[in-house]
């Protein structure tokens, strides 16, 4: 299934590093195959299906943990849940995705967030904890960015090659030959470059390093939640942490989700895409880059997404992805009725109403075919 467009969304920064909502009127969150055509727009709702029919408030207390990438929406979602269903109780801890899984594996959280699908044996752990096939639920989606602090630069291009031999700590000073080269007429100064990785297992790490090993024949550290990185780097936790990091640090140049770099104030490179464009990230170029994705499903109610990172449309953002809960589609018989139509009930939320809250905030609302299959996955919930 080919992913077609996103609805248009804006930019402000936000983020968590847990999330809990209490239960009161005015509780906030703190911190295998694949078809064609999908279509625009984000659906808005109750709590309910996709098509806005209503499903009654279920009290409880629901537990999730993982990706720091959509830890801002998650505290936006347990904000306005709670906001209508107050006798409920919901906690985010962003961990990071591969912590998350870990946890949702363990059976410590009800579900995970995560920014890549899980690999072959998490996807065993989580379906021996499930009472059947745990399954891949997209609930939003944004960009990778490339953000960095050297004064007087306001503005980079940044090809895949050069990115790979800067956090591959083989280009060490913001005046080399290949940054100059991106960036024709810029002043770049005698500086060295800090770069700033994750240090935790983390699926923004995942999507970052999976454009590159798609794109530049120079990197060599490979893809997933967690690579080698050379000695000369400095690791961080979290969006947070990275982000944090480069706003402190003169030289510095990481890579966060984009919510992060805009609460810090921190410019966003251009970033070439296979078809030899600039693009910044921005709302139409994470749709045109969604755009050239495919839905593949795992198992019968799985909305595993493929993205493409060698698309060539002038105005596709290259790190653009999407963000998943996991999800039992039967939990066993430990876990409470009243526990599992609250999931249900919360994520119906974050898939209609919570919606609303990605442009304000940095992210992009799901198409609406996708947001119709993810709402059929969670409707399956059992």
């Amino acid at each position: 299934m080919r992913i077609a467009h996103l609805s248009r969304w804006g930019i402000a920064g936000a983020a968590a590093i847990m999330l809990a909502a209490c239960s009161n009127s005015n509780a906030s969150s703190t911190t295998g195959s694949t078809t064609p055509g999908l279509s625009s727009a984000a659906a808005t709702a109750l709590p309910g299906s996709a098509a806005g029919s209503v499903s009654p408030c279920v009290s409880g207390t629901l537990t999730g943990g993982g990706s720091t990438f959509q830890a801002p929406m998650q505290e936006k979602w347990i904000s306005g849940y709670l906001a209508r269903c107050a006798q409920a109780r919901i906690n985010y801890s962003s961990i990071g995705s591969g912590a998350g899984i870990q946890q949702f594996v363990a059976g410590t959280v009800d579900f995970a967030g995560s920014d890549v699908l899980m690999k072959s044996d998490e996807q065993a752990g989580a379906d021996k904890r499930c009472n059947g096939a745990a399954v891949h639920v997209p609930v939003t989606a944004g960009g990778v960015g490339i953000t960095w602090n050297v004064p007087g630069v306001s503005s980079l291009r940044l090809s895949p090659d050069t990115l790979a031999d800067i956090f591959q700590g083989k280009i060490t000073d913001w005046d080399s030959p290949e940054i100059a080269a991106d960036n024709p007429g810029v002043r770049l100064p005698k500086l060295a470059i800090t770069v700033f990785h994750r240090s935790d297992s983390s699926g923004t790490t995942g999507v970052f390093t999976s454009f590159l090993a798609a794109t530049s024949k120079k990197w060599t550290l490979g893809s997933g939640k967690t690579v080698n990185w050379p000695s000369n780097t400095q690791g961080a936790k979290g969006n947070e942490g990275v982000s944090a990091g480069v706003a402190q640090t003169v030289g510095g140049i990481t890579y966060t989700e984009q919510a992060f770099a805009l609460q810090r104030k921190l410019p966003l490179a251009l970033i070439e895409n296979a078809g030899g464009h600039f693009v910044a990230l921005d709302p139409q170029t994470v749709s045109k880059a969604l755009a050239s994705a495919t839905v593949e499903p795992r198992s019968p109610h799985d909305v595993s997404v493929r993205m493409n990172y060698r698309a060539t449309d002038p105005g596709a953002y290259p790190i653009s992805s999407v963000t998943y809960v996991i999800v039992c589609t039967a939990y066993p018989s430990n876990v409470a009725p009243e526990k599992v139509r609250l999931l249900r009930s919360y994520l119906s939320y974050a898939l209609t109403d919570g919606q609303q809250f990605a442009a304000a905030i940095g992210y992009a609302p799901l198409p609406t075919d996708v947001l119709q299959k993810a709402q059929a996955s969670v409707d399956a919930i059992s």
